[in-house]
């Protein structure tokens, strides 16, 4: 989760400074993730970037997260696991979705 703050983090405060990047990231959020991170978004993942007006906010809501015994590691974790990959990369893989098998920006 703390990778993922750090990363909207990141891309807000850049969205504030450049309106060229700004407007890409509205357009196709994706694309901005995947150039910022190198890393492509699954695209059973969707992915909506919010622009408030003075009279508009939201309130974003959690997933309410799964009991201990309903978590069950997919393929995709259990591989990255055994290939001795980092904790960050389960983190973004399970933020944004594993990359298939023997990927190499997996």
């Amino acid at each position: 989760m703390e990778q993922r703050k750090k990363l909207e983090q990141q891309l807000i405060e850049k969205a504030m400074k450049d309106p060229d990047f700004r407007k890409k990231l509205l357009e196709n959020p994706k694309a901005v993730i995947q150039d910022v991170t190198g890393f492509e978004l699954s695209p059973s993942v969707n992915l909506r970037i919010l622009e408030e007006d003075p009279q508009t906010v939201f309130l974003v809501l959690p997933t309410i997260p799964a009991q201990p015994d309903e978590t069950e590691l997919t393929a995709n974790e259990l591989e990255m696991i055994a290939g001795g990959r980092a904790e960050d990369s389960i983190i973004i893989c399970t933020v944004f979705g594993c990359p298939p098998p023997g990927d190499p920006g997996g």
